[in-house]
């Protein structure tokens, strides 16, 4: 059998590869608003502001999103794949985390207006939408996303570099911290 190096191979296949999908998070957020018309003025000098108890408008609108993370293997080069003997350590990228979709469930949009005010305009509706994404986007650090992203890389690298011949215990998956094709965070619609 004819010997294959098997650096060059390996990133080569994992290059072939493109993009590998290792987490994906549903979110579902409740936006609510509440709209309370106030009567304001001066009165003798003085200001005020009375609210209205007939003026009273509330909306609850459902939103969900899902949020996938995924390591971009075509940014590999050969210094990504350390070997020393019969170990090897391979230096993946940071995950990619993109919020690949967002839609709001009409049919459950709750809302509450007195008869004294008009309905929610589509604007305005769409607006909080927009206020609730944002919401999601400044939540996804704490979501630990990342960290179940590269536990699953190692999960699913492993047993394709095993079958290039190294055992288990000899293999070592690291993240770049070097600022060098660091995570990106992103949002499609």
């Amino acid at each position: 059998t004819a010997r294959i190096d098997t650096i060059p191979y390996m990133m080569t296949r994992m290059q072939q590869v493109s993009r590998l999908n290792t987490a994906e998070l549903k979110v579902h957020k409740i936006i609510t608003h509440d709209d309370i018309m106030k009567l304001s003025g001066t009165v003798l000098g003085k200001e005020l502001s009375v609210n209205i108890p007939a003026g009273k408008r509330k909306v609850a609108i459902p939103l969900y999103a899902t949020i996938k993370a995924s390591i971009d293997l075509t940014r590999l080069t050969a210094d990504d794949f350390l070997r020393y003997g019969d170990k090897i350590e391979v230096m993946l990228p940071q995950p990619d985390v993109v919020i690949t979709e967002t839609h709001i469930d009409h049919e459950g949009i709750k809302q509450y207006v007195a008869l004294t005010r008009s309905r929610f305009s589509d604007e305005e509706l769409l607006s909080y939408e927009r206020q609730g994404r944002a919401a999601i986007e400044r939540d996804i650090p704490s979501m630990n996303i990342t960290a179940v992203a590269k536990e699953s890389a190692a999960r699913q690298l492993i047993p394709i570099i095993q079958a290039m011949g190294f055992a288990e215990e000899n293999i070592t998956i690291s993240f770049r911290n070097d600022g060098r094709n660091n995570t990106i965070l992103r949002k499609t619609e």
